[in-house]
């Protein structure tokens, strides 16, 4: 048993995971237990933060156009693999037995995962447990405005709370939902999900490269291990690459082999957030996760957007920090090792943003209060 079951599904990258892990740190600071149902593909570098973890039959998105789900050898699921999959919910919801339901995105995302997630929260609702909704301050852009009419109709009928890791001191909900009025009574603001900027002070030196889980990072590492000669501040010091879990094998391999002196490559740091605290210059895509990474340790920062397939939530995100002076955007048709080059050497530090950085917290707190009764 546990007092909270939190449903997390990653497809591509692991930025859901990240928040995850750290609102677990604070809830388990609070004297709460929780155990974590996830399904995407399982990876030992992958750590969510609880001493429960139970892992449904797991599945990723065929590509970086999420143009359908595959699992884990590759084959599309079918509604034989649905089945099995909603009754290993269902069996991990009977056995945690939860005071309370946090579902991470869904249903301003995740919409693929409803044949699961309806009936398990029809479940949690007839079992009087609270059902929270977990979910970032941007979503990704909808051109069918029905879809975005049936995740407000769901929140209003299957959810308690929708806690938004953002704040509207920044830039509210309604951004980039435009039918955020209509669930404003379930809305609270829970500020950034950031790490506690607890990181010893000392020389900045040389460049960290990131590419978030890797799955989609291959063009943005190339093109940063061909930049480090041509940077005019940075082409003698030490650039850390790392590429990701999800990077391509073959790809990895291939750089391995031919990795030029001065730059380390590493597909995985338990150390990352340290590393970016000592680093003169982080270049990275504009994930969630890796933004707070360089709001928290104070990082001078360049970021390239990922933005296939309709993804439009790194690119508008990235540009709004961009023209409050938080970052240097560099539009992904325009990557080269040159102009990445360039924007490395002009990088400067962030402009200090009076938003709050401590999402995980507040909502850990949020969610305590509620098991309690205070909420």
């Amino acid at each position: 048993m546990s007092d909270i079951l939190i449903y997390v599904q990653h497809l591509l990258g692991i930025g859901h995971v990240r928040r995850v892990a750290l609102i677990n740190a604070e809830l388990c600071r609070l004297g709460m237990t929780t155990t974590v149902v996830t399904g995407g593909i399982p990876d030992a570098s992958l750590d969510f933060g609880s001493d429960n973890v139970i892992q449904l039959p797991p599945c990723r998105t065929a590509d970086s156009g999420f143009s359908g789900l595959i699992d884990e050898v590759g084959n599309p699921v079918d509604e034989a693999w649905k089945q099995r999959r909603k009754q290993a919910l269902f069996d991990a919801f009977n056995v945690v037995a939860p005071k309370l339901l946090m579902v991470e995105m869904f249903p301003f995302g995740r919409r693929a995962f409803r044949f699961e997630l309806l009936p398990l929260l029809d479940k949690a609702g007839q079992a009087g447990i609270p059902r929270i909704c977990s979910v970032r301050d941007l979503l990704v852009r909808k051109s069918d405005r029905s879809k975005e009419a049936w995740m407000r109709d769901i929140a209003r009928s299957h959810f308690d709370r929708v806690l938004v890791h953002g704040d509207p001191a920044l830039f509210d909900f309604g951004r980039s939902f435009p039918f955020a009025n209509d669930i404003a009574d379930l809305i609270e603001y829970t500020g950034y999900v950031a790490p506690k900027a607890d990181f010893a002070a000392g020389e900045r030196k040389g460049v960290l490269v990131s590419a978030g889980g890797g799955a989609v990072g291959t063009a943005l590492i190339e093109a940063a291990i061909a930049a480090r000669p041509l940077s005019s501040r940075f082409a003698d010091q030490p650039w850390d690459i790392v590429a990701g879990p999800h990077f391509p094998r073959e790809a990895f391999q291939r750089l391995e082999e031919n990795l030029p002196t001065g730059i380390n490559l590493h597909r995985f740091l338990p150390d990352f957030r340290e590393r970016m605290a000592h680093a003169c210059v982080s270049v990275s895509q504009a994930g969630y996760n890796t933004l707070m990474d360089v709001l928290a340790t104070g990082t001078a920062s360049v970021m390239v957007p990922f933005a296939d397939g309709g993804e439009s939530e790194q690119a508008e995100r990235a540009a709004i920090l961009a023209g409050k002076n938080v970052l240097s955007l560099l539009d992904p048709d325009d990557l080269n090792p040159q102009s990445l080059a360039n924007q490395i050497d002009r990088a400067k530090n962030p402009v200090k943003l009076d938003i709050s950085l401590d999402g995980a917290g507040i909502t850990a707190a949020k969610l305590a209060e509620r098991i309690r009764g205070k909420a």
